[in-house]
């Protein structure tokens, strides 16, 4: 059966550099339409859409079958929904009974079963075999929890040449071994990925899910990562290390070469295609349409968030 399924997001389509959600929407929508459903995008106006209706936001849309949601409605719809949560709770954080959580330790962080895990499209990436022997940082560098610091004392201890993408030092881009790319996207972005040796990954929050993981896994990039939130669901042993310490990241770093780019590939297409996430939302749709609440009682995140328990040595 097809649906006619609106998707709800405060953002701008295509994407054009960043925007982790605003990319997961977009593969959404992709692979909802190839599976033959209508699919609308209610996004800030400019917007444009290959492969659906583009809706204004601030403007009425049509009545669909579902209306999916990727951040919480100010109230709980008449109407079939989901909610999908991209980012981590506030202390306390109360959810509407149809919530989606993007990986399992997410959902259980905030007292729920039900997830899936983000897809992407490897057509929007490049896979490289041979690699530049160089590191990768891939993330906001300004934002202390993904621990920039940590990526660049790994890579001085592996005598490896790091490079950062995702801020900038104009007064200083260049320093013993670290190079600060800036805000890259696009081609840019993409080919910084795929020539680099691994992916340091080492957070310090329990990472709901880690859009750049999956990104360097099917670029055939391996990926060593802190021990926290979904980390541990998305690293096979085959395709990256996870690290309790900066002595397990420099090892790591040093030993690389033991993992397969196509390995890293295969496992990223086994399970965080964009067509596996389409199939695997159709079945939390149908749940819905049939009656069922996805989470029998309304999600809560903790009273204390609780901080992780990781010092770098």
């Amino acid at each position: 059966m097809a649906y006619s399924i609106s998707l709800i997001h405060e953002a701008r389509f295509p994407v054009q550099k960043y925007g982790g959600t605003e990319r997961v929407v977009w593969w959404l929508a992709k692979g909802l339409s190839e599976l033959g459903h209508q699919v609308n995008l209610v996004c800030l106006p400019g917007s444009t859409c290959p492969f659906g209706r583009v809706y204004d936001l601030r403007e009425a849309h049509p009545q669909v079958d579902i209306t999916h949601f990727f951040n919480t409605p100010p109230h709980e719809p008449d109407n079939p929904y989901l909610v999908t949560i991209e980012g981590n709770a506030k202390a306390g954080e109360v959810f509407l009974s149809n919530t989606v959580f993007v990986s399992r330790n997410h959902a259980l962080r905030n007292g729920s079963e039900a997830f899936v895990y983000n897809g992407l499209d490897p057509d929007d990436y490049i896979f490289q075999e041979k690699k530049n022997g160089e590191l990768l940082f891939l993330a906001k560098a300004s934002w202390a929890v993904k621990n920039v610091n940590g990526a660049i004392q790994v890579s001085r201890r592996a005598g490896k040449r790091l490079n950062i993408v995702g801020g900038s030092r104009w007064w200083c881009p260049t320093w013993r071994g670290i190079h600060w790319r800036g805000m890259l996207g696009g081609v840019e972005k993409v080919n910084w990925i795929s020539q680099s040796e691994g992916l340091l990954f080492p957070v310090l929050w329990n990472e709901p899910f880690g859009i750049a993981v999956t990104e360097a896994l099917v670029s055939g990039t391996p990926v060593l990562a802190s021990p926290f939130g979904s980390l541990k669901e998305l690293i096979d042993p085959h395709v990256g290390r996870i690290c309790n310490n900066y002595d397990e990241f420099v090892l790591a770093a040093k030993n690389l070469r033991e993992f397969k780019p196509k390995d890293c590939r295969d496992w990223a297409l086994s399970k965080f295609h964009y067509l596996d996430m389409a199939k695997n939302y159709l079945q939390k749709y149908e749940s819905i349409l049939s009656g069922k609440k996805l989470n029998p009682v309304p999600p809560r995140a903790p009273l204390t968030i609780e901080k992780v328990p990781f010092e770098f040595s």
